[in-house]
């Protein structure tokens, strides 16, 4: 494949990671949550669990669809994935609305292993166990990798422009978190924690009602 047919597939990937990107959802929230409350190094880890977790199921579609078609048609799996996610949301909401606010003001404290390998399972969980993500990678894989029938090279291409492009939006959304936070009162970071806990409850609320009916 030519170094312009390359580009021009990985371009594909672009614009769809950008629009990925772009869907306000859980792991925005959980991200802005994450970079607030412990840290950026915490929010990078648990970015990284979205990202593995989507390499990992973009693999998956991509080399077994077939099979993964069947999976993705039983509704019973749907409904215990969307339950299973529900309920990490709702967990994490509500352990977030009783936390104490973080204060700014107090030295930061690097995150140690285990809060570290915490934070990277909320992002891996969330987004391994959220209907819309299997839905997307599976949709995605047999509307523009499959049916038109691209070679290795071609889907090489397209992956690693929406996989990059997601990374690149993620790492933004992180830091951007971080700037927010010299501009933040004690009282302000207490609304903002609650609000994100109650958009995480109405996610996982809204995820388990919508797999069941």
């Amino acid at each position: 494949m030519s170094l312009i047919n390359s580009s021009t597939y990985f371009l594909e990937g672009i614009r769809a990671g950008l629009v990925l990107s772009l869907l306000v959802g859980p792991l925005l929230v959980l991200l802005l949550q994450l970079s607030l409350r412990r840290g950026t190094l915490a929010a990078f880890a648990g970015a990284m669990g979205f990202w593995i977790s989507d390499v990992s199921i973009a693999a998956a579609t991509h080399f077994g669809l077939g099979g993964l078609d069947k999976i993705s048609d039983s509704i019973y799996l749907t409904k215990v994935i969307g339950t299973i996610g529900g309920a990490i949301l709702l967990i994490v909401a509500i352990v977030g609305w009783f936390r104490e606010p973080v204060d700014f003001t107090a030295e930061r404290v690097v995150p140690n292993r285990r809060g570290l390998l915490s934070a990277f399972a909320q992002g891996f969980g969330i987004n391994l166990f959220n209907p819309f993500t299997i839905s997307f990678w599976s949709f995605f894989s047999v509307t523009q990798i499959h049916d038109r029938e691209l070679s290795d090279d071609a889907a090489l291409a397209v992956y690693t422009g929406l996989i990059l492009t997601v990374i690149l939006t993620d790492c933004i959304k992180v830091l951007s978190a971080r700037k927010l936070r010299e501009f933040l009162t004690p009282e302000m970071v207490r609304r903002v924690q609650r609000f994100g806990a109650l958009a995480l409850a109405v996610f996982g609320v809204v995820l388990a009602i919508r797999v069941w009916l």
